[in-house]
């Protein structure tokens, strides 16, 4: 098609050379006869001249840059007909795009914050006024001979909320599948957060010179972009910093609520990032407060093939326009790091939090010798509850019961929630049987006048071994999930509700392993020769982050693995002080962890890690042990602090000040709030054992839910 135009003129302007062409249209350098500049000249193929849908969006482009006057994004200056081919002016640069500056070892990280510093806020704009560009890649990224940078290509940009006759019809999902966000590639709603995932994959492919996704088809890239996390940005560019890289992830979150809220806050986590700075040869720690820790770079991520075990099925995508083909592309190096094989872990910590596994304080034995005790008695309580089962037996026939009795409380209300035994343990068949004598009756569940719903998932130890279990709030019912000789401890579920992480020692020592939410599907996340403990999902589900002895003196640092069961784990955040408990926020992409001294549980103090800036701050300073933080949606964080019992409940407020929610006479502890913030769990022994406690946010009107034990709950968020 060039040679057909090139020397031509077509309304006013004398084409010189073809600059490039895309999925729908050839951009041509020209002359601008009247005014003696030059301009480029984009012309739709003649093959797509009787294509309604690529009519559509030519003369959409046009529509729609008209509204947009914003200094970083392309002007359109006329638009015409000549000869039933329609064409576009725009100003012509010079400097070509930001696709033809792209070596294979990506982009100067300076370089790229330059562009993004001025695509962001044009970008923002767009979406200021309610459009959406829906194809952003490097070579939409235009710039001039000065290193300016300017969006171009809305040709299948949409206008939030428009309808009608100004929709365009197309079959299935338009899109260039490497950059497309999930939602996207699936068909379904999108916002301005879909076009911040497809500049976080712009900023991986600039960082690394690859794209994070690759298949033989275009309609495979897409599906992986909906199944498989992307691979760590450092296992192919091994000089990015563990910041930069998070902020990539961020951006192209699964989850969009996961991602920033606008392009100008990304950039300006990207420019945070950048501002950290490791020398990897010195090892140089980053002064953070008190604290010694530092980033640690030199255990670089394996990187393999992720298997989409867990993912959605790709039928779930919607069928797929193709503006561009990706087969090209190599694919990314694979870089296989060091075996992680440190020396063996030592406990030396405080008893209350280390191992997950504690011996059993003064109370529980007690509880277990007078269960022996009563035990001696058996065949004698046996005969007597023969003889109290015929005298009641005789007053219910004399009252009329039978059939024809009264209901008793257990019908009055069978659409409330119940607190029932658990149903599956041969200890709740013998609850079920005492409670039909009147000896226990099932009862509402009501926290402030309120029934919880949903579920939640907790470790107990029955039998003599430790388990994960899932109680359903809606019903009473458990479920026991595992069931291996092994202690399994210290479970959390991922943000979108379908995965859960526990420690488990079932080779010798504490490793990291993940299952679905019905308990399928278990598989080791970590495998190495020290305690790897109390795991979580970060907010965009790339990572599992936990914390690991690899040292072997008790100060636990904080490690991160990419949770497919295919990657080596990577130590992100150490100190010379026991770090643990770490727990991301909900709605701010930060990590909330306890440090203080292994052997002195006193000293342990409440943190807070920027993810992106690996920033750490203080939350607390007291004499006291602070532990456990699980922050609330409304800026709060609730934690384990001492009490009476030796552990409460409290709370500490945006304004730094903290006070006590719950404390019993039993030890209270691991406190964990509900997804919409009205509830909290936590343990106590206060009946003498560990049972899963619900309360009020405020603190109040707290119930326990099990009866037969249950540590460490959590909750199940609804499945997305």
């Amino acid at each position: 098609m060039a040679d057909v135009f090139v020397g031509k003129k077509i309304g006013g302007y004398e084409i010189i050379s073809e600059i490039g062409r895309g999925g729908m249209a050839a951009v041509f350098r020209a002359q601008q006869i009247s005014m003696n500049r030059m301009v480029a000249l984009k012309i739709l193929p003649r093959q797509f001249l009787n294509d309604d849908t690529y009519l559509q969006r030519f003369h959409r482009e046009v529509q729609i840059v008209s509204q947009l006057e914003h200094r970083n994004i392309v002007p359109v200056y006329d638009f015409g007909e000549q000869d039933d081919q329609p064409f576009i002016v725009m100003r012509y640069m010079a400097g070509g795009s930001a696709d033809a500056r792209l070596s294979h070892d990506g982009m100067p990280l300076e370089d790229i914050l330059t562009i993004f510093d001025q695509v962001a806020p044009a970008l923002d704009y767009a979406h200021s006024k309610q459009v959406l560009h829906r194809d952003l890649k490097p070579s939409n990224i235009l710039l001039d001979e000065s290193g300016g940078a300017y969006l171009t290509d809305f040709g299948i940009a949409r206008i939030l909320g428009e309808g009608g006759a100004g929709t365009i019809t197309t079959q299935g999902v338009v899109g260039t599948p490497s950059y497309m966000s999930p939602e996207q590639a699936q068909g379904k709603p999108m916002d301005s957060r879909s076009d911040l995932y497809s500049l976080g994959v712009m900023l991986f492919e600039l960082a690394t010179g690859s794209r994070p996704f690759h298949a033989e088809t275009p309609y495979g890239v897409a599906v992986a972009q909906v199944m498989e996390p992307p691979p760590p940005p450092r296992s192919i560019n091994p000089g990015l910093s563990p910041a930069v890289e998070n902020v990539i992830l961020t951006a192209m979150s699964k989850n969009r609520d996961q991602r920033y809220p606008d392009a100008v806050s990304f950039v300006d986590a990207l420019r945070k990032a950048l501002a950290v700075v490791v020398d990897e040869d010195t090892q140089t720690n980053f002064p953070l407060l008190s604290l010694s820790e530092s980033l640690d770079v030199t255990m670089p991520v394996q990187v393999t093939t992720p298997p989409p075990d867990v993912q959605p099925a790709p039928s779930q995508l919607f069928p797929i326009h193709v503006e561009n083909s990706v087969s090209d592309y190599p694919l990314p190096p694979v870089y296989t790091p060091p075996p992680l094989t440190p020396a063996p872990a030592v406990y030396t910590g405080s008893s209350a939090q280390f191992p997950p596994v504690a011996p059993p304080r003064p109370r529980e034995r007690l509880w277990m010798s007078a269960v022996i005790g009563a035990m001696i008695g058996c065949g004698l309580l046996v005969l007597l509850a023969l003889i109290i089962v015929l005298i009641v037996n005789a007053i219910t026939q004399t009252s009329g019961g039978g059939e024809n009795a009264a209901p008793t409380a257990m019908s009055a209300n069978t659409d409330a929630p119940l607190i029932l035994a658990n149903t599956n343990t041969p200890q709740a068949s013998e609850a079920t049987e005492a409670s039909s004598l009147g000896e226990r009756t099932a009862t509402p569940l009501l926290i402030g006048g309120i029934s919880p719903q949903g579920e939640i998932v907790y470790y107990a130890e029955r039998d003599g071994n430790f388990d994960i279990y899932k109680f359903n709030l809606n019903t009473g019912e458990e479920t026991r999930l595992t069931d291996d000789p092994a202690a399994d401890v210290s479970p959390s579920v991922s943000p979108n509700g379908r995965w859960i992480v526990f420690a488990s020692d079932r080779d010798g020592d504490f490793e990291i392993y993940a299952m679905d939410t019905d308990g399928n599907g278990v598989r080791p996340l970590t495998n190495n020769n020290v305690d790897d403990l109390m795991p979580t999902y970060s907010r965009g589900m790339q990572w599992v982050i936990f914390a690991s002895d690899a040292d072997g003196n008790g100060s636990y640092d904080l490690y991160r693995v990419i949770p497919d069961g295919n990657h080596t784990p990577e130590r992100f955040f150490y100190s010379t002080q026991r770090l643990g408990e770490p727990r991301f926020a909900p709605d701010e992409n930060a990590v909330y962890f306890t440090s203080g001294s292994p052997n002195d549980a006193s000293t342990w103090e409440l943190w807070r890690l920027d993810w992106d800036t690996q920033q750490a701050e203080r939350l607390t300073r007291n004499s006291e042990r602070d532990a456990a933080p699980a922050p609330m949606l409304n800026g709060t964080v609730v934690y384990e602090t001492d009490g009476e019992g030796g552990g409460a409940i409290a709370i500490l407020h945006e304004d730094g000040e903290s006070e006590i929610l719950y404390d019993s006479m039993g030890y209270d502890s691991a406190p964990a709030p509900s997804p919409d913030g009205l509830f909290i769990l936590f343990t106590s022994d206060d009946s003498g054992r560990d049972e899963i406690y619900l309360m009020s946010s405020s603190g109040g009107d707290a119930q326990p839910i099990t009866t037969f034990g249950g540590i460490g709950a959590v909750w199940i968020p609804p499945i997305q």
